[in-house]
């Protein structure tokens, strides 16, 4: 937090133009030189900033957009009140098939996913035309890992494979083949791939993952342990 300040100042500077020319509030969520996304409590700190700097401006579609990225952060932290308010806040800006609003109503279906898969399910099927049609691949890359974990979740391994493998295409399209998110993705598509049998193939991508994200990451980055203690419990099972 000894430069949250300066990061934050940096973001206010430009707040929405990504490399890619449209309309992202990367500043707020990634570093600007490794483009890695920012972890847990700098990651909140951010949003929160991000929420105080634009919650008096102008209504427009940028406000809103970057609004419902701080609901989706907040639903993580199981603020759902608070996420509620800015989505209520923000729809009446946004066409209900616009991005940001597509991707809160994903998260809203992962933040029940483990408690309740069915009807999590539910909602991603409702929404898998509508994120088609909307065209955002960052989007699209988010539900597909969503529906493969909530597949994956209900022992349905094999309908879950199309959707890692989207998953890992487009994450890689979108964000590189060598960021937090695209290696969370090949980790879904590894543990599809052990849980449909084949085994080796799967591990071995673990394995590969795991090394990648070491080297990138480091050892104690969030990521890196969760795909160690995946490949561990696997090994275990040979024990």
């Amino acid at each position: 937090f000894a430069h949250v300040d300066c990061l934050a100042e940096m973001a206010t500077r430009d707040p929405w133009i990504d490399v890619d020319g449209r309309a992202r509030a990367s500043r707020w969520k990634h570093c600007g030189t490794c483009h890695q996304g920012f972890l847990d409590a700098l990651d909140l700190e951010m949003t929160r900033r991000m929420w105080r700097h634009y919650r008096d401006a102008p209504a427009s579609a940028y406000r809103s957009g970057a609004l419902r990225n701080v609901a989706i952060r907040l639903r993580t932290e199981d603020e759902d009140d608070a996420a509620d308010r800015l989505d209520e806040e923000t729809t009446t800006c946004l066409d209900r098939d616009h991005g940001s609003v597509l991707k809160s109503e994903i998260v809203k279906a992962a933040s029940i996913m483990d408690t309740n898969p069915e009807a999590a399910l539910e909602l991603l099927t409702g929404l898998r035309a509508r994120v088609g049609q909307c065209g955002d691949a960052h989007v699209s890359a988010t539900h597909a890992y969503v529906v493969g974990t909530t597949l994956l979740n209900l022992g349905r391994s094999r309908e879950a494979r199309p959707f890692a493998v989207e998953c890992v295409e487009l994450a890689t399209a979108c964000h590189g083949p060598e960021t937090a998110i695209t290696f969370g993705a090949r980790r879904l598509y590894a543990t599809v791939l052990v849980e449909i049998g084949q085994v080796q193939e799967g591990r071995a991508e673990l394995a590969r993952v795991l090394a990648a994200q070491t080297r990138v990451l480091g050892p104690e980055h969030p990521g890196t342990r969760s795909t160690q203690e995946t490949l561990d419990g696997m090994l275990a099972m040979d024990a």
